[in-house]
């Protein structure tokens, strides 16, 4: 698609937090704030001529590979709320994207994220073939207070359960969506903890896809204030997080 005639190296999107996105508090299900920003960094790709399908012409799809999400302050049913996000770094097969969550002014949540550009058809990671010269890059504007990293999988682990994926699993690149990594270790996180707004940072790494009918392990281990998880597919990594609690 060519360059949306509005397009700029900064979006806002503004999005209403509906009942279906809460938890029974009311606040925002943390699986729907990663959907939320997923949706926003697509639409701004999009703009820019280097969306879903832009890149769809040469094989190739954007995969997150590295999150880290501050978190203030979870949004709440009916809040009204922007996602503003920018890019810090586009070059190679990869790119640097920071988002912040605002409220009435309010900075609630801050993210750090890396992306890797995929082939299709190799399932293999792949130069862009996009020219990005018009995108402005942000080097210096931070969202987070220490950004993306990579994690260590080395870890005590205390509990194990065993998984296999779905189909509802699954998104249009036909491996299973980076929201449902998440989904699937905080369905194993004390519900007290996300209540009461104690998990006030995660780190994610996406590192092997994982498609229908896997089998996979997802393992846990707790300190005295971080929960780590890691997905193991025939005891291969392929996904490692960590919940920093207050």
């Amino acid at each position: 698609m060519p360059i949306a005639a509005n397009f700029s190296s900064q979006l806002t999107v503004n999005w209403e937090i509906y009942f279906s996105q809460c938890y029974p508090n009311g606040a925002l299900k943390i699986p729907e704030l990663s959907n939320l920003l997923q949706l926003t960094a697509a639409a701004h790709a999009d703009m820019g001529s280097v969306g879903f399908a832009d890149l769809a012409d040469y094989d190739q799809s954007w995969v997150m590979n590295r999150m880290r999400i501050e978190i203030d302050k979870l949004p709440v049913w009916s809040n009204n709320i922007e996602i503003n996000t920018w890019v810090e770094e586009l070059k190679g097969v990869k790119s640097v994207r920071d988002f912040e969550v605002i409220h009435q002014g309010k900075k609630y949540i801050g993210v750090s994220s890396l992306w890797a550009i995929f082939n299709m058809k190799t399932r293999r990671p792949d130069s862009l073939k996009i020219d990005t010269s018009h995108v402005e890059r942000y080097p210096d504007r931070h969202a987070t207070n220490f950004p993306n990293r990579k994690l260590s999988s080395d870890f005590v682990v205390t509990e194990s359960y065993d998984y296999t994926v779905q189909f509802s699993d699954l998104d249009i690149v036909r491996h299973a969506n980076n929201v449902k990594y998440l989904e699937w270790c905080l369905n194993h996180v004390n519900v007290d903890l996300i209540l009461n707004n104690r998990i006030k940072a995660i780190d994610l790494n996406f590192i092997k896809e994982l498609a229908l009918e896997d089998k996979i392990i997802i393992a846990k281990g707790i300190d005295e204030n971080r929960i780590f998880f890691k997905i193991l597919k025939d005891d291969v990594v392929c996904f490692v997080c960590e919940f920093e609690i207050a």
